[in-house]
Formats: structure tokens, C-alpha cells, sequence
């Protein structure tokens, strides 16, 4: 593996990271977090105008059909600047289940508006007293006269309010599409597909592949303002809105539905995958971000007579940080570099049909390994950062914290330590 970027990643890095020091500085950031909004419609149109809302995407569907690695370098700028933006939510992961569970009308009606920043989709996964994201929902959709009805309730999901679609998991049994049943019958489009970095190997498989006793895992397209969807707006600490989304009654039509349960499941670990590699690139910004503001400290902070970096125990903190964020972000390579090469071999027919390249060098084991591996990284480097800057650094006023909230989020979102080392160690046939 070449782990050096190429000039055209460096030249987004430098363009991403001009965008945030100019557009966005940390008092903006503070601005926006009050907002009820959440984000910045104009840095939203920018983004949007440099091509970052459709870098994932096919180019058939207005796209520039780009890789992971590309998205994780202009991530990583916008975690170092904080930036709210509903682009991981959106451009990742509600398009790349939708590109790969949805139908040709599904992906023609969504992906180019997504591409261009013109309309926002977000995926509601979270339930309540759920473990994380790879859990089995709980939110049912049911058979109701000629059509379906939605009832269950999601949480911490973002940018549900200014979403245009939500994408819905849910359990269903017996519900008729275009003739076949869901949980039953792998006809409708996306079934069958392979899954590069899916993880077959974990916990639950069985119902995120659809196979579950409770009936299989599915997609739905829900319209945020129809009949029977209620928002509550929900605090998480990170700094980006995020809410509880009701579900009771939801009418659905089979036009709604991505896929079957059959197709549902590999595509959502897929997506899964990627948005959390995306998610730690971004909080692998951040933790540089305090990473150079404590050595900032360390050297302008006066004691004894010298700058407090002379000092043993705050220089080899900063050393530590450096060596923890310098492991997460070639972690992070790896893992975006996996998740390019399968999607790769896939195309060449080289992926076999549990979507894996290898072992221990699949792509899902090299997601969970830089997740499990950066969760625990990640927050010994804002220990360490709060312990640099004494207590300064728990002023609300001071930048470390814009960063050390968004932190400890990242920490608990898509999968935890113990989640993610099980999947290594399933990997490694332990």
C-alpha cells in the first residue's frame, strides 16, 4: 500500500482546508451550533459547488465516481475546522444505500439532487436501548389495505429536519413489492448483490442479512413531513443537531421500499462501513486540531521561568498525541483504502459472494480495526490536550472544546471498542 497522497488529494486537502480557516473559524462555529438550523447554507452551497456532495457518487448519476480515500482527506479538513455540515450524513451514508439498495427510479429520483446539494437525505438508525448501529430494529412495517404502515421510533438522528427523504430501517414480514414478498423472495433490485466489507462474520448477521426470526431487515423512504412523522429535537453534546424521529402510522408504498431484506442488509454494512470510516476521519481532524493547540500552549505558556513544553510530563503528552494521531490516520488510509480496492474486485468479479477480499485483509476488518483502534486513541489525545491546557481548556470559550465534544461522540457513534474488536477478532478466526 502507497500511503502517500496523490497531488490531486493534497490539492482537495489544501482547498478543504482554506475553505474551513476562511468561511468557517471557531466563532462561527459557535454561532451555527445555537442556530436552529445547525449548519451554514452557505458553506453548504459551497461545498456542494466543489464537488463534495457528489464525490462518492456514480458520474451516470451526476457524481465523480471518486474513492473513500478521497472522501477521508477532505473529512479530515472539515473535522480540523469543526465544521456543521449534514455532507457524512447525507453525500455518504443515505447515498451510498440508496445507490446500493435502491431500485433505477430510486437512484435516478435521489441520487443526482444528493450529488449536487440540492436536497439532503439522512439515515435513521438508532433506536432506543439499542447497542449501536448494526442492531436489529425494532420499528415495524406492516401490511394495511393496499399499502404499509411505518410505526417505530428513532433516535440521534441528523439532520432530520431539514432532510428532503429519511431512510428508515425496519423489521418486516410478509409485505408484498412488485409481486414478491419481502423476506421471502431476493427478485427486487439490489438483491443478490455482492458486499464488498460486509461483515459476515459478526454478531447478528443473521437479521442484518434479513434472515432474523422477527422477520428481515428493510429499507423505507420516508418524506420527514408526511402524516404521522414527528421530530424531537435531541441533544448529543457533539454540536450537531440531531433528533428523535416518531414513526406512527406512516403510510408507505411499495414505490418506498429499497430492495428486500436480502439486499437491505448488505447494503446498509456496506454504508455502515463507510460512514464510519468517514466519521473517524473526521474526528481524526479534530484530534490534530488539539493536538497543535496544546503545542501552541506548551510553547506560549509560561512557568518557572520557561515555557511549560520544557517540562517532561507536558512534552511527552504532546509526543503521545502526536504518535495516537498519526496511528488513527493510517488506520484510516487502510481502512478507505480496503473499502476502494474490494468495491474495485467486485467490478472485476474477484469478491467472493460473502463480499470478502481475505482475512485478517477484508475491508470490514480493517474498518473495525481503525474504529476500535481510534475510539480508545481519540480520547486519550483530548485527555491528554485537557491536561496541556489545565483549566482553560474546559472554558467554553476556549477552540479545545468545540473539538473534545465532537470527540467524544464520534466515540460512541458506529459501533463501540468492544463491537469493533470483536469483529477484528472474528477476523482472526478467535
Amino acid at each position: 500500500m502507497d500511503l502517500t497522497l496523490s497531488g490531486e488529494q493534497r490539492l482537495l486537502a489544501d482547498t478543504v482546508r482554506d475553505l474551513v480557516e476562511r468561511e468557517c473559524p471557531p466563532d462561527l462555529v459557535r454561532e451555527i451550533e445555537k442556530s436552529e438550523r445547525g449548519f451554514g447554507d452557505g458553506h453548504w452551497k459551497t461545498l456542494a459547488d466543489l464537488g463534495l456532495t457528489g464525490l462518492l457518487l456514480p458520474e451516470e448519476h451526476g457524481g465523480a465516481g471518486q474513492g473513500v480515500l478521497d472522501l477521508v482527506v477532505a473529512a479530515e479538513e472539515l473535522g480540523r475546522g469543526a465544521m456543521p455540515t449534514p455532507l457524512l450524513a447525507s453525500a455518504v451514508f443515505a447515498a451510498a444505500v440508496i445507490d446500493l439498495a435502491g431500485s433505477a427510479a430510486q437512484r435516478a429520483r435521489w441520487l443526482p439532487a444528493i450529488g449536487a446539494g440540492t436536497a439532503i437525505a439522512t439515515v435513521a438508525v438508532l433506536e432506543p436501548g439499542a447497542r449501536d448501529e448494526w442492531g436489529a430494529p425494532d420499528a415495524a412495517l406492516t401490511p394495511h389495505g393496499a399499502g404499509h404502515r411505518l410505526t417505530g421510533t428513532k433516535i440521534l438522528v441528523p439532520y432530520a429536519h431539514v432532510a428532503d427523504v429519511l431512510v428508515i430501517t425496519v423489521k418486516v414480514a410478509g409485505v408484498a413489492v412488485a409481486g414478491s414478498v419481502l423476506g421471502t423472495d431476493a427478485s427486487t433490485p439490489g438483491a443478490g448483490m455482492s458486499t464488498p466489507g460486509a461483515d459476515v462474520s459478526t454478531p447478528d448477521v443473521g437479521v442484518a442479512a434479513g434472515a432474523g426470526s422477527g422477520g428481515g431487515r428493510g429499507l423505507v423512504l420516508v418524506d420527514p413531513g408526511a402524516p404521522g412523522v414527528t421530530l424531537r429535537r435531541q441533544h448529543d453534546g457533539g454540536g450537531e443537531p440531531v433528533f428523535e424521529v416518531v414513526l406512527r402510522d406512516v403510510e408507505v408504498n411499495a414505490e418506498d421500499l429499497l430492495g428486500t431484506p436480502a439486499a437491505a442488509g448488505p447494503a446498509l454494512a456496506v454504508a455502515l462501513d463507510r460512514m464510519t470510516v468517514a466519521s473517524t476521519a473526521y474526528a481524526i481532524g479534530g484530534a490534530q486540531r488539539a493536538l497543535d493547540l496544546s503545542v501552541e500552549h506548551a510553547r506560549s505558556r509560561r512557568q518557572f521561568g520557561q515555557p511549560i513544553g520544557a517540562f517532561q510530563s507536558v512534552a511527552h503528552r504532546c509526543v503521545d498525541m502526536l504518535t495516537d494521531v498519526e496511528a488513527c490516520r493510517y488506520l484510516c488510509y487502510q481502512a478507505a483504502w480496503k473499502l476502494d480496492a474490494a468495491w474495485k474486485l467486485d467490478a472485476a468479479g474477484k469478491v467472493d459472494a460473502a463480499g470478502r477480499l481475505d482475512a485478517p485483509g477484508a475491508a470490514d476488518f480493517e474498518v473495525a480495526a481503525a474504529k476500535s483502534f481510534a475510539n480508545d486513541a481519540i480520547r486519550r489525545v483530548f485527555t491528554h490536550a485537557h491536561q496541556v491546557h489545565g483549566a482553560i481548556g474546559f472554558s467554553m470559550e476556549h477552540d479545545l472544546q468545540l473539538h473534545s465534544r465532537r470527540g467524544k461522540t464520534f466515540e460512541l457513534s458506529y459501533g463501540g471498542s468492544t463491537w469493533h474488536r470483536e469483529r477484528v477478532a472474528r477476523g482472526l478466526d478467535l
